[in-house]
């Protein structure tokens, strides 16, 4: 505007995320003959300087949406701590240990027990109090009215630690070699917000989680169950479990099958003739629904065929082939085992399309044709089956569209929200940890609903929306008073797109 304000800056360099950054101190308003700094009209001077648009941001969403409220509900006055570091989890992406100052900086002081001991301390507590993680997740699925479709989804989170009985060996999505836990969210349809989540030991397969999880999700509540799940559910058990609970479910059917490899040689000139070719999203696909049946299940078979992602998946291919061959090439391997630990190293899976011989210490690379060309084959192919007759083409590509989201966000709760290692010590603290990391799952998937909602991705990610906002800062002063800095044009834009009132000192 028409004044100049000034800063006190501190540089110092940040351990953790391995880059510098700087501590400010608001000082007033600049003198434009002294240069000196202003006093305020009724003198005093500027106590603490406050990042807060971008609390103010995830406040406003947490309320809005009930969660503020079933938090205060459950957990009284532990809710508002229980809520910062939700949110300081899907601002910052760094260890809990850390909060205590991201609190003062938001906050202006440091909740009593935010301090790292105390905050571990806490951390078991809230595992132990199962009672009140129940209660909240009962009145958070009531908070979310009607719930047209469940999706369930599960993922590993792998731990070093040898002292919590949860950890076990299993099937680790991430093909990492340590022990885990299993961890299943369900996500309610049509909002696709968090309502709940389970764990399980990380030896127990997703197939034996199914009749429980219907059991616990009809006990909060839910009524009409239909179950979006990915291919590790698939078995004639459990499709027979399923469908006798009575839940409804859409699950896609792992191409490697035999019914799947009978339906592809029987239905494939059906399905590419040109009458059944439509576009979905702007994107060529051919479809075409059948019966079936696995066991004693019938089932309905939705076949899909996208050529654009055959094109992409094939070139990929040819592409990894290209540059595994090339890593091969440049490196001299002692003995045949090495090089075939450097081929898994670099891709796993890639010795079923490719024979190894070493000679002389250098290792070559042959491909198999045939495995390569029925790989070839069943790309840009899809069958999704389902014991609901009544659901369309474009509802079965919905729903998994729907689920994809589900994925991205355990991307996001496994890496941008830090916890990718549970760096627990005991079974109650790794229940308190995983509590903390749905709560912040849910901030952030408000804030992800939000900005599709406005369309703002096309703008900014919520990694730049909440930098930015991060700016917008309170200043208080000695003498009580307190005032915002500038809003800035590109600030009251995000506010005005998410349609979140412009913030104001109350």
């Amino acid at each position: 505007g028409n004044h100049v304000y000034l800063y006190e800056v501190e540089s110092y360099w940040d351990a953790d995320k391995k880059q510098p950054r700087q501590r400010r101190k608001y000082l007033g308003r600049k003198d434009p003959e002294t240069g000196r700094p202003l006093p305020t009209k009724r003198g005093g001077y500027p106590r603490t300087c406050r990042d807060v648009g971008h609390v103010y941001l995830l406040e406003h969403l947490a309320a809005a949406s009930g969660l503020t409220a079933v938090l205060a509900e459950v957990f009284g006055g532990e809710a508002a701590v229980l809520l910062d570091l939700a949110m300081y989890q899907v601002a910052e992406a760094r260890p809990l240990y850390l909060f205590q100052g991201w609190q003062e900086g938001v906050r202006g002081t440091a909740a009593s027990g935010a301090a790292s001991p105390r905050l571990s301390e806490r951390l078991r507590e809230w595992g132990r109090d199962a009672r009140s993680r129940e209660e909240f997740f009962r009145r958070w699925i009531a908070r979310a009215g009607e719930v047209r479709g469940v999706v369930f989804d599960l993922t590993s989170l792998s731990s070093y630690s040898r002292l919590v009985d949860l950890l076990e060996w299993g099937y680790n999505r991430d093909g990492e070699s340590l022990p885990q836990v299993n961890l299943g969210v369900v996500f309610g349809q049509p909002a696709n917000v968090p309502l709940a989540y389970r764990l399980w030991p990380g030896s127990i397969p997703d197939v034996s989680t199914l009749s429980l999880t219907v059991e616990v999700l009809r006990a909060y509540g839910l009524g009409d169950l239909a179950f979006v799940l990915d291919r590790g559910f698939y078995s004639a058990a459990n499709l027979a479990r399923l469908h006798a609970e009575p839940a409804r479910f859409v699950m896609p059917l792992p191409l490697t099958t035999r019914l799947a490899g009978e339906l592809l040689v029987r239905r494939r000139k059906a399905l590419l003739a040109p009458t059944q070719a439509f576009t979905f999203r702007n994107r060529a696909q051919y479809h075409l629904a059948v019966d079936a049946a696995v066991g004693e299940v019938p089932l309905r078979a939705h076949l899909f065929f996208d050529p654009q992602r055959k094109a992409d998946e094939e070139a990929q291919l040819i592409r990894r082939l290209a540059e595994l061959e090339r890593l091969v090439a440049e490196k001299r391997f002692r003995h045949r085992r090495a090089a075939a630990l450097a081929i898994n190293a670099a891709w796993r899976g890639a010795r079923r399309l490719v024979a190894l011989s070493v000679s002389d210490g250098a290792a070559c690379l042959r491909r198999k044709p045939k495995a390569i060309s029925r790989l070839i084959n069943r790309m840009g192919f899809l069958i999704h089956l389902t014991n609901d007759p009544a659901l369309t083409r474009e509802d079965v590509l919905q729903l998994y569209a729907r689920r994809d989201r589900v994925e991205k966000l355990f991307d996001v709760l496994k890496n941008e929200l830090g916890d990718d290692r549970l760096r627990v010590s005991s079974r109650d603290a790794v229940e308190g940890r995983i509590f903390l990391a749905f709560l912040a799952l849910t901030v952030h998937t408000l804030l992800d609903n939000a900005m599709r909602r406005a369309d703002l991705y096309k703008q900014l990610t919520v990694a730049e929306v909440l930098a930015e906002l991060r700016k917008l800062r309170q200043v208080d002063m000695s003498t009580g008073k307190s005032f915002l800095t500038e809003i800035t044009k590109k600030q009251r834009n995000i506010f005005e797109t998410l349609n979140v009132p412009i913030p104001k000192l109350t």
